[in-house]
């Protein structure tokens, strides 16, 4: 039987081609008190985290995620990842991030996502793809 990780690992990779269908596999490895936070959310049980996920298949014309590496074993691992998020006016989103994964008993009781929302946002605008590394360029370089 696949380790924990190695069915988080399956879960990404098929995300886009199993759709809603992912919800039931989510079901079974989540705790019913997983904390999840991204950039948008920060919420505690699964049945709000599952509530996430099905809003994402009913706003979004696709998100998958490639270039796959997991990192570590239960009970703390990571698993790095390129999205590729298609909103529904046909924006396409690229951003490379990890989610961490903390575990207990044999199911997910933290899950964390980890990217830059404003950058992967910003690249995907055509004009201000342009205008945001010089606006970024004024904080940072000297």
């Amino acid at each position: 039987m696949p380790t924990l990780p190695e069915r988080i690992l399956t879960l990404f990779a098929t995300y886009h081609i199993r759709r809603e269908k992912v919800l039931a596999d989510l079901d079974a490895i989540y705790a019913p008190d997983v904390r999840f936070v991204d950039p948008f959310n920060d919420v505690t049980g699964k049945d709000r985290f599952l509530r996430i996920n099905e809003n994402l298949f009913k706003r979004l014309r696709e998100m998958r995620f490639d270039d796959l590496a997991l990192v570590g074993e239960e009970p703390h691992f990571m698993l790095a990842w390129t999205a590729t998020i298609e909103g529904p006016m046909g924006l396409t989103i690229t951003a490379p991030g990890v989610s961490e994964f903390r575990s207990e008993s044999g199911v997910v009781v933290y899950h964390r996502d980890h990217w830059d929302v404003l950058s992967s946002m910003a690249a995907s605008v055509p004009g201000v793809r342009k205008l945001y590394p010089r606006l970024t360029a004024m904080f940072f370089e000297r």
